[in-house]
């Protein structure tokens, strides 16, 4: 479309957003804080997902404990959960549970994301400078002299042309952001895709626990959900989803079925003709050769897409907006200078990456072994199996586990004195 068609909103922002997920939200409601005019733009009219990453960890907790939102935040539809049971062929092989002392505040929990986002953007609407761009597309990017000064957004009734400092892409796996900026990536061969079923609870008890069960070259997660019903997560080898979907759900059902523990096997059954039809979540696991150009700079999945072992996506989305706001209010602030700016946004990807790289290797080694049914993952399942012996155990804080949950920088809210412009 000739440039002229567009038409050009009257004045420009400080900050442009794109996509308004977990990392867009927590980033928008720290600038608009400040005092920094951003305006944040989703595709959506809601924020209801077919996959969506509702598990915050330890890690996403305290900072949002940090940057004052753990009241608003305990307000949001939440289960919060007690440990992790394992299941080595249908049986009770282990039960994980967060006694630790540090688990005490930050315990995991499985929360509603539409909830929580909804929550971030309307504290961030409390001020004047914050807008929020529903239903909207971008289509491309703006340049000028080699930098990123705008984007160009369509919807139903007209196309625009919007400017501003700096543009920030935090729209996800499939960012157009990224994908316009021209900067290109690396993946990780991932061997797995996820069949992803939320089923009702009915008359099922269960504990507040998520359950692993694995065997048979299969990995089948079931998690309590906010709204009383049971998320699954049928991990399978990639590519496989085909076969599996030609079978049919009732079929499909029954094959999840297999792998679980009698209990939730019968339930599985009894639901079989009424559960819902599955979604295919295709595993993906990359990282962008950087996170800036000038004007521009890409957060969270749009930096770095990351696979959903361990419940990582949200959490290192948030942390990566705080380590973001920590770098850029100060530079927004004194006048968002170009070269302060793109410094910024260099130093913030050099703050983040060794946390963004330590996870993606540690979320690489389970699915090679978990996914095999060979007969050396046989033994080493059985002798899991019988070391284990049903025994509950504290998980630690520390270790491989203990990055998981808490992560591997540290990631402190700096705080910054509010120039609020509430209406």
């Amino acid at each position: 479309m000739p440039a002229h068609e567009y038409q050009k909103l009257v004045g420009s922002e400080q900050v442009i957003i794109v996509g308004a997920g977990p990392g867009g939200a927590v980033l928008s409601y720290l600038l608009a804080k400040a005092g920094v005019r951003v305006t944040l733009i989703e595709r959506h009219q809601d924020f209801s997902r077919e996959f969506r990453g509702e598990i915050l960890m330890p890690g996403g907790l305290e900072p949002l404990d940090q940057i004052g939102l753990w009241e608003d935040l305990e307000k949001v539809s939440h289960v919060k959960l007690d440990g992790i049971n394992i299941y080595v062929d249908q049986k009770r092989a282990w039960s994980l549970e967060f006694t630790d002392s540090a688990y005490s505040r930050y315990r995991p929990r499985w929360i509603s994301q539409p909830h929580f986002l909804e929550m971030l953007v309307e504290k961030s609407a409390l001020y004047s400078n914050f807008r929020l761009l529903r239903g909207t597309r971008v289509r491309d990017l703006i340049w000028d002299n080699n930098r990123v000064t705008g984007v160009i957004t369509d919807d139903k009734d007209s196309a625009n042309r919007l400017f501003g400092d700096l543009i920030i892409g935090t729209d996800g796996r499939s960012s157009i952001v990224r994908a316009r900026s021209g900067i290109s990536y690396k993946s990780d061969a991932m061997p797995m895709d996820i069949v992803w079923v939320k089923i009702p609870r009915g008359e099922l008890r269960l504990n507040k626990a998520l359950r692993a069960y694995i065997g048979g070259g299969r990995l089948l997660i079931c998690a309590p959900t906010y709204d009383d019903h049971i998320q699954l997560g049928f991990v399978i080898k990639k590519g496989s989803f085909r076969e599996l979907r030609n079978m049919g759900i009732s079929h499909l059902m029954d094959l999840i079925a297999e792998h679980a523990d009698p209990i939730m096997e019968s339930h599985l059954h009894l639901i079989r003709e009424t559960a819902p039809k599955p979604f295919l979540l295709s595993t993906v696991s990359d990282r962008v050769d950087r996170w800036s150009l000038p004007g521009l700079l890409l957060l969270g999945d749009a930096a770095h897409t990351i696979s959903p072992v361990g419940g990582q996506g949200l959490n290192l989305a948030i942390r990566d907006s705080i380590v973001a706001a920590n770098h850029l209010i100060p530079a927004l602030l004194s006048g968002a200078n170009a070269t302060l700016l793109d410094e910024a946004s260099l130093s913030i990807e050099k703050e983040r990456i060794k946390e963004i790289v330590t996870i993606q290797k540690l979320q690489a080694r389970p699915p090679k072994i978990l996914l095999r049914n060979t007969w050396w993952t046989k033994i080493l399942f059985g002798i899991i199996s019988a070391f284990g012996k049903g025994r509950t155990i504290a998980l630690p804080s520390d270790g491989i586990f203990g990055k998981m949950a808490w992560g591997v920088s540290e990631v402190k809210w700096l705080g910054f004195d509010s120039k609020e412009q509430k209406p």
